[in-house]
């Protein structure tokens, strides 16, 4: 078999594995970090942000950086009671080809945290990548529960406020990958003892949209029956009605790891969400106030 036709081969594998089990299995998302190349960075691995085991991240650093460009912090999803840093291998690849430094952090779950603790250690997390890159603001990103975390950490000033950050002045665009914003009442557990009030108030991106925010991307796949569209285009409209800077995409096809998955070498899909995200990072200023 030709060179050309093993690599098609395995990619087609790759994809149905990834498909079948993202978030289910670690086994799709271990083929596809070891098929994914290492060059376009170097790692730091579970560097401290806090004292607690679970306040850890990852710092992924391009080779070769892009000049003056903002540092990417994902925040992963798993439901506020699962996930971690340590499978995005695959996502850091993405962004650092492009140039961009690339952060991960872990945060503290349940049973161990109730809500605020997930964004207070996202807060943190920042604050740290922040301090270590003095001369360059970031752009924080999450999907799913990390979707949540990022858009809480930022719409809620509070929480960097504490840390001794100004957002307006350090973080100059925020993404969410189909995160939850309060477009639904919370009606299941483990999510009623994480979340006490169920999204019906302060604990929800939505009670936190009347102050300035610097620019937000926010997506939802159409087809997603997990986080549903309506979480993007409720907050999306509450933004647009205050005057802020707000870019609402909804994509048809998209199931709820569509979002993450796309952003690999490996699935490109065969539509815009990859250039329109880039876009989007590509046309925050790196400087000034990014409040809006």
């Amino acid at each position: 078999m030709g060179r050309s036709r093993k690599k098609a081969s395995i990619s087609v594998f790759i994809r149905a594995a990834f498909v079948a089990a993202l978030f289910v299995s670690c086994a799709p998302v271990t083929l596809l970090n070891t098929v994914t190349p290492s060059g376009s960075f170097s790692k730091t691995k579970d560097i401290s942000y806090g004292p607690l085991e679970r306040q850890k991240l990852d710092i992924y650093k391009a080779e070769p950086p892009k000049a003056n460009a903002p540092v990417i912090i994902f925040v992963h999803g798993g439901g506020w009671d699962g996930g971690s840093k340590d499978i995005y291998k695959f996502l850091a690849q993405a962004f650092t080809s492009r140039g961009y430094d690339f952060a991960v952090p872990n945060y503290r779950l349940f049973p161990e945290a109730r809500y605020p603790d997930m964004i207070v250690d996202t807060a943190k997390a920042m604050a740290y990548i922040l301090g270590q890159y003095k001369d360059r603001p970031i752009i924080v990103m999450g999907h799913s529960a990390g979707g949540y975390n990022a858009l809480m950490a930022t719409l809620d000033k509070s929480y960097l406020a504490a840390e001794g950050i100004d957002i307006c002045e350090r973080v100059s665009g925020v993404i969410s990958l189909a995160g939850p914003t309060g477009a639904y009442e919370l009606k299941k557990e483990p999510y009623i003892t994480i979340f006490p009030n169920r999204f019906r108030g302060a604990d929800a991106p939505l009670g936190h949209v009347a102050s300035k925010a610097p620019p937000l991307f926010l997506m939802n796949g159409a087809d997603d029956i997990t986080v549903g569209p309506k979480n993007a285009q409720n907050l999306a409209a509450a933004i647009n009605a205050r005057g802020g800077q707000v870019t609402l995409k909804i994509y048809e096809g998209f199931g709820h790891i569509t979002p993450v998955k796309n952003l690999s070498k490996h699935f490109d899909g065969g539509n815009s969400y990859k250039d329109e995200l880039f876009a989007f990072i590509e046309s925050l200023p790196v400087s000034g106030n990014f409040c809006s």
